[in-house]
């Protein structure tokens, strides 16, 4: 980040103010991570079962409870969980249900 912001500075005139430079910046930024987030948005998309699944982690039930619900294997709830992991970009139970609700998907 320090270096983008040197080269933004070297790229402006010497009279340019520090907030000018700022409001580019967080402009630039601003774009940068809108972008970003419609191609996370476009990319992520679940499968019923992978946001039936979802939901039910929201809800607090564990791989094991989640197959008795859904008459499946335990070992099937986790490879769709990794599968979500992955689709969603996160690491947690937690953050799968954030992003899947922040998307929309369930």
């Amino acid at each position: 980040m320090d270096r983008l912001f040197g080269l933004a500075l070297s790229t402006l005139s010497p009279r340019a103010s520090l907030s000018s430079i700022s409001h580019r910046s967080e402009f630039a930024l601003g774009n940068t991570a809108n972008s970003s987030a419609d191609t996370r948005r476009a990319d992520a998309s679940l499968s019923t079962r992978e946001r039936t699944i979802v939901l039910l982690m929201g809800n607090g039930l564990t791989n094991k409870m989640i197959a008795r619900e859904l008459s499946i294997a335990p070992e099937t709830v986790k490879s769709h969980a990794k599968r979500i992991f992955w689709k969603l970009m996160v690491q947690t139970r937690a953050q799968a249900v954030y992003r899947a609700s922040e998307l929309g998907l369930i």
